[in-house]
């Protein structure tokens, strides 16, 4: 029976290479995005390699909107895989940051996760089986001179991955997450077009011992091996795939 697979921030980068992956192996995939336009595009491209995908905008920081959408999907048919893996900030100096840019970074970084987890682990919990593959960062790991707010909540979604994976092992349902190095990604490419951003990653691609910046779907096939059968004795971990930046 093919799966059914929920990814967030599904329109670009890391999610679109996701969706690709799932729906190459016959699962059947919705992908949602913040932007409309993003969203209709991805589906145009990912409708060539298979009928069985479809999309939605939406804010997963809005929590209203969350739950109507989760009930939707549920009612339609339950998720068995869901991979929380919307992301965005800015590379900046923290100094020079408002509450409302931390706002809106920990809203759709550990807040929109966290909602979403809530949302979709009771049917996981009914129907005793599902996986959650939460996309991170190194960034949570080591820390980054730029992305401390970014940092913070993406170290707690780790500690949310780490938490929700014991709670939930006796329901037979797995928790695990990914942690990016610096991706070759839109908005690596929009972070680098700003300063001092721009000299920050420079200096962080420098320091991977690979030599380079990685590729969505090089993050993309982690996020589909966790989320698979030959997965399935792997709960509460957090994978780099980081080209060595990170070694722990």
């Amino acid at each position: 029976m093919p799966r059914k697979v929920l990814i967030t921030g599904g329109s670009r980068g890391i999610g679109l290479s996701c969706a690709r992956q799932f729906l190459s192996q016959g699962d059947q995939v919705t992908i949602w995005a913040l932007h409309p336009d993003s969203v209709d595009k991805a589906l145009e491209e990912l409708r060539t390699l298979s009928p069985h995908v479809q999309g939605q905008a939406l804010d997963i920081g809005d929590l209203g909107a969350v739950t109507k959408a989760v009930c939707q999907v549920n009612a339609q048919h339950p998720i068995d895989v869901l991979v929380n893996n919307a992301g965005w900030t800015l590379t900046q100096p923290f100094l020079s940051e408002s509450p409302e840019y931390w706002q809106r970074v920990m809203a759709t970084n550990l807040w929109g996760p966290l909602y979403l987890c809530h949302a979709f682990l009771p049917s996981m919990v009914e129907r005793r089986g599902g996986a959650i593959v939460n996309v991170v960062s190194d960034a949570a790991r080591v820390g980054m001179s730029g992305e401390a707010v970014y940092s913070a909540a993406k170290g707690g979604i780790i500690s949310l991955t780490k938490s929700l994976a014991q709670e939930m092992a006796r329901h037979q349902v797995r928790l695990n997450a990914v942690s990016p190095g610096p991706i070759a990604t839109g908005m690596l490419d929009e972070n680098s077009t700003l300063d001092p951003a721009r000299h920050l990653i420079e200096k962080m691609v420098q320091r991977v011992p690979l030599r380079r910046a990685g590729q969505p779907d090089e993050v993309a096939a982690a996020v589909v091996f966790l989320a698979s059968d030959a997965a399935r004795y792997i709960t509460g971990q957090v994978l780099s795939v980081s080209g060595g930046l990170t070694m722990v």
